[in-house]
C-alpha cells in the first residue's frame, strides 16, 4: 500500500515539516495537534478493592527483571525475585500489571507488553494523571497482533503483512443467533482458518470509548465484511520490551525504530494503526514510515520496479487471455494456447520462486467450466513446479512476472521447456474418444516415458546391458590399444579409447571398482611412460588377452553389483545373478560388436 508523495509531503507540512532524525519525528508526532487520543484521558476509577495483604506497590521492574523476562530462565530464578514478579503492581489508573510463565497479565488479561518503554514513562512520574493506562497498553498489544492470512501458508504471505487484528477481536453482534452460531458470517472465518492459540479472545467493548473503535462502529457490516481479509502492512512490532514502529529509511532500507517513551506518541501510533484499513489515519501512518524518516528524495517503488510494473500492466490490459484475479488469493488468471487455465500469485513459492503457479482445469474459453468432470481435482491441487532460472532472477519482479505469464499464454511451445506443463496439458485436455491402437500406442508411449525415469530400470539396464557392452570391448580391441581413465565428470565420458568410439561415465566408486575388476581380467595394465608423456594419469594400454575362460574372473567383479540389484537383500531386480549377463568365454582380438562402438550410456 504505497501513498503518493502527495500525501507525504501534506502530512509531512502538517506536523511542521519535521527533519529526518528519528527524535525530530517523534517530537512532531507528539506536538501534532488532533483530537484522536481523546480515549487516553477517559475517567478511569482507580480500585478501592480490600486486599488482605494489603495494596500492592506500584509497579516496577530493575534491569535484573529484565534479564529473567528476556530469559525466560525461571528454573535458575530466585523464588522472592518469582513471587515478586507475580504479585506485579498498580499502575498510576489502579490497574494491577504482574508477570508469571513468561506473560504479562493485566488485571488477568494476557497482553504483549513494551515494559522498558512502559518503565521509562513511568520513572518521570510527571504528565501521568488522569491517563487510562489500561486501555491503552491494550490497545499497544491488540496493534503488535500478527494474523497470517490463509495465503500464507501457501508461501504466498509476506511476512511484513497482517489481516488487521480489529476484525478478528470478539464482538457481541446483535446478529449473532447464539443457538446456531454457525450461521454467522464471520463464524468459519474466525474459527477455521486460525490454528488454535491465536490472541482473538479480545472483546470490542473493551475498547468502544476509543476513537479508533468509533471509526470501526460507523462502518456498515457488508463494508466490514469486505475488509476481513484484506491485508495491511505491519506498523507496530514489540520486541525485547521496545514498542517499534517499521520505517523506511534512505536507500529504500527499512527498519524497526523504538518509539519515543511517552504516552500521546503511542496514543497516536496505536490510534492510527487500528483504524479501519482505508481510513485517512491509516494512510497517515503509512505516509509516516514511508516518507518522514528518509533523507534523499528515493521513492518506495524504483524507477526499475516501476517500468517492470508498466510493462505487466501493459500485458494484462492488452491480452484478452490474462486478466486480474479477484478472488481470495489475487494474482492473474491465465489462459493458455491449449485452453488449460492458470493462476499466478506473486509471493514465495517453491525452489524460493517469486510468484506460484496453480492449475484450474479448463478455461471458460474452452468450454464450459462447470462441466469440467476434473475441475475439482484442480481446486485444492499443489501448485505447479515451475523454477526461475537464473536470468529470470536477475530481473525485477514485474519483469518475472510478465515472462512466466507471456510463457503460460503460449503454453504448448512452453511445455517443451517446462515438463511441469507437459502432464499438466495432457490432464486438463478434452478426451475424445480414439482409435484403440492410438490409445494403446500413448499409454505405451506413458509407460516408456515412467520407465525410462524410474531408478531401479536404470541401475538394471546399466548393470545388465551398457556394463556387459563395455565389458565385449575391453576383450575384443587388439593388443598395443590405449584407453584413458579420467576422474569422474557429471554427465560426460571419462572413460575414452585412442583407436574407437567406444565411450563411458561412470557414477560411483562402485562402478570404478568394477571397471578396475574387468581391466585387470581382460589384460589391460596401467602405462606409466603414456601418462608422463601425455601429462595425464590413468592411461591404460593393453598387453594381453586373458584367460580363455573366465568364468572365475567374471563373478568376482560381476558380484560388486549384486547389492545395487538386489532390494531389501532378497527381492532381486533382475532374473539371475548378475554374472549371467557378462561374457566368460573370451572371444580374443577381433571386430567390436554393433552398437558398442559409440556412447555406451
Amino acid at each position: 500500500m504505497i501513498e503518493h508523495p502527495r500525501s507525504v509531503e501534506e502530512v509531512r507540512r502538517s506536523m511542521g515539516e519535521p527533519e529526518s532524525k528519528p527524535y525530530s519525528v517523534w517530537s512532531a508526532i507528539r506536538k501534532y495537534k488532533t483530537d484522536d487520543i481523546d480515549w487516553i484521558w477517559s475517567n478511569q476509577i482507580n480500585s478501592q478493592t480490600a486486599r488482605l495483604g494489603g495494596d500492592p506497590p506500584a509497579w516496577e521492574i530493575d534491569d535484573e527483571d529484565i534479564e529473567l523476562i528476556e530469559s525466560r530462565a525461571i528454573s535458575t530464578a530466585g523464588g522472592d525475585r518469582l513471587r515478586r514478579l507475580h504479585r506485579g503492581g498498580l499502575l498510576p489508573d489502579g490497574s494491577h500489571l504482574s508477570w508469571a510463565d513468561g506473560r504479562f497479565f493485566l488485571d488477568g488479561i494476557s497482553l504483549d507488553l513494551p515494559y522498558r518503554g512502559l518503565s521509562k514513562i513511568l520513572r518521570r512520574r510527571r504528565g501521568l494523571d488522569g491517563i487510562n493506562w489500561r486501555l491503552l497498553l491494550l490497545s499497544v498489544s491488540l496493534a503488535n497482533k500478527r494474523f497470517r492470512t490463509a495465503r500464507h501458508n501457501e508461501g504466498t504471505g509476506g511476512s511484513e503483512e497482517t489481516i488487521h487484528p480489529v476484525i478478528l477481536i470478539d464482538e457481541v453482534d446483535s446478529s449473532l443467533d447464539l443457538r446456531h452460531p454457525h450461521l454467522h458470517p464471520l463464524y468459519h472465518f474466525r474459527r477455521n482458518r486460525y490454528p488454535p492459540g491465536h490472541p482473538t479472545s479480545y472483546a470490542r467493548r473493551w475498547f468502544e470509548d476509543t476513537s479508533w473503535m468509533r471509526e470501526w462502529n460507523n462502518l456498515s457490516p457488508e463494508a466490514e465484511r469486505m475488509l476481513r481479509e484484506d491485508t495491511i502492512p505491519t506498523a507496530l512490532h514489540i520486541k525485547k520490551g521496545r514498542l517499534q514502529l517499521r520505517v523506511r529509511r534512505s536507500s529504500r532500507k527499512w527498519r524497526k525504530l523504538e518509539l519515543e517513551s511517552h504516552p500521546e506518541v503511542w496514543a497516536k501510533l496505536v490510534t492510527w494503526a487500528l483504524s479501519p484499513i482505508h481510513s485517512k489515519s491509516q494512510s497517515r501512518l503509512r505516509c509516516i514510515q514511508q516518507g518522514l524518516f528518509v533523507d534523499d528524495d528515493t521513492r518506495v517503488i524504483s524507477k526499475e520496479d516501476m517500468n517492470g510494473i508498466k510493462m505487466l500492466s501493459g500485458i494484462v490490459n492488452e491480452s484478452p487471455n490474462v486478466e486480474l484475479n479477484n478472488g481470495r488469493k489475487g494474482g492473474f488468471h491465465v489462459t493458455g494456447s491449449s485452453g488449460a487455465a492458470y493462476l499466478v500469485v506473486p509471493g514465495v513459492g517453491g525452489h524460493n520462486t517469486r510468484f506460484t503457479v496453480r492449475g484450474l482445469g479448463r478455461s471458460r474459453q474452452d468450454g464450459d467450466v462447470a462441466g469440467d468432470p476434473l475441475r475439482w481435482m484442480h481446486r485444492d491441487r499443489p501448485p505447479l513446479c515451475v523454477v526461475e532460472t537464473p536470468e529470470l532472477r536477475r530481473l525485477v519482479i514485474g519483469d518475472a512476472l510478465s515472462a512466466i505469464i507471456l510463457a503460460l499464454l503460449d503454453d504448448l511451445k512452453s511445455q517443451q521447456h517446462i515438463d511441469t506443463l507437459r502432464g499438466y496439458i495432457r490432464e486438463v485436455q478434452p478426451r475424445r474418444r480414439e482409435d484403440r491402437e492410438v490409445v494403446e500406442h500413448r499409454q505405451a508411449e506413458d509407460l516408456r516415458f515412467r520407465l525410462r525415469n524410474n531408478r531401479a530400470y536404470f541401475r538394471t539396464r546399466r548393470y545388465t546391458e551398457v556394463f556387459p557392452r563395455l565389458w565385449g570391448v575391453l576383450l575384443r580391441l587388439p593388443l598395443g590399444e590405449r584407453m584413458t581413465f579420467t576422474a569422474m565428470r557429471r554427465d560426460e565420458p571419462n572413460i575414452t579409447f585412442d583407436g574407437c568410439g567406444a565411450e563411458i561415465s561412470t557414477r560411483s566408486r562402485l562402478e570404478r571398482d568394477v571397471i578396475y575388476g574387468m581391466l585387470e581380467a581382460s589384460g589391460w595394465q596401467r602405462d606409466r611412460h603414456e601418462e608422463v608423456a601425455r601429462g595425464q594419469q590413468r592411461i591404460y594400454i593393453r598387453t594381453g588377452t586373458g584367460a580363455q575362460n573366465l568364468a572365475n574372473q567374471v563373478e568376482g567383479f560381476a558380484g560388486m553389483l549384486e547389492p545395487v540389484l538386489t532390494v531389501n537383500d532378497r527381492v532381486r531386480m533382475v532374473p539371475g545373478p548378475a554374472w549371467t549377463y557378462f561374457e566368460r568365454n573370451n572371444p580374443g582380438i577381433c571386430a567390436l560388436l554393433p552398437g558398442t562402438e559409440q556412447r555406451l550410456d
